[in-house]
């Protein structure tokens, strides 16, 4: 969870990086939190924390994180914030915690910690604070990337979807990457994140791997059926050759 010391390379224009303090979340001002459908679209809670001490003048992108298990084996992201606080709407922290879960009219006991994110590779994670929630009932919705392509027509309002099960902008599903007709064709495809060409982001190829915004046709071969995982927050991607379920 910490990162206890990290020393850069003797470049005197890098900078040194040496762990002073975690930051860290400030007491809930609701510890308890009752959420209703009809409060949806408010705020559920605003959550402020201390922005830590890296040992160089760091701007570190936080996130807010939750999870049903103290250790924090596979939390979800609430929401990313390049200030010291943010504000987590009712719709988002419901839809989290009957994710995690919870059941609709009963309390549920969850934890919180924020993550300062210096660089790609390195994280420091405060401690967690308790937090209960009761959610109300709605049916779970995962956010979802659509991948239009020549194999199905470039028909984006019908694309398979890849979605994120912790909400935390890394997604996965089950792809059969077939070009009808034309076998040895290479299959194309963009990967975006709304069923319209006319609204959203649209990632293509960034290189081997590598999402780009905006860029060019991913071309990929063989086709097959595949397990498809995209990380937007690094903006790459995987395919791996897959069974498909009978």
């Amino acid at each position: 969870m910490g990162l206890l010391a990290l020393l850069a390379c003797n470049d005197t224009d890098t900078p040194k990086y040496e762990l002073q303090a975690v930051p860290e979340l400030a007491p809930l001002t609701q510890p308890a939190l009752v959420l209703n459908q009809s409060a949806s679209g408010f705020i559920a809670e605003t959550f402020s924390w201390s922005p830590g001490d890296y040992g160089f003048s760091a701007a570190p992108v936080y996130v807010l994180e939750i999870d049903n298990l103290k250790d924090f084996p596979d939390p979800i992201q609430l929401a990313e914030s390049n200030t010291d606080y943010v504000s987590i709407m009712v719709a988002r922290l419901n839809m989290a915690t009957l994710i995690l879960g919870g059941e609709p009219g009963e309390p549920c006991n969850l934890y919180l910690r924020v993550v300062a994110k210096l660089t790609a590779d390195h994280t420091v994670a405060s401690s967690p604070r308790d937090i209960t929630v009761t959610a109300y009932n709605e049916p779970v919705v995962y956010p979802k990337l659509y991948l239009p392509g020549n194999y199905q027509g470039w028909d984006i309002a019908a694309a398979p979807v890849l979605q994120s099960y912790r909400m935390n902008n890394r997604y996965e599903g089950y792809v059969n990457f077939v070009v009808s007709g034309d076998p040895n064709a290479a299959v194309e495809f963009k990967v975006t994140t709304l069923p319209d060409w006319g609204q959203g982001d649209k990632y293509g190829d960034g290189g081997p791997g590598r999402l780009k915004l905006d860029g060019e046709n991913i071309s990929y071969s063989p086709q097959g059926y595949y397990l498809m995982q995209v990380d937007l927050d690094k903006l790459t991607y995987t395919l791996t050759p897959a069974e498909p379920v009978p």
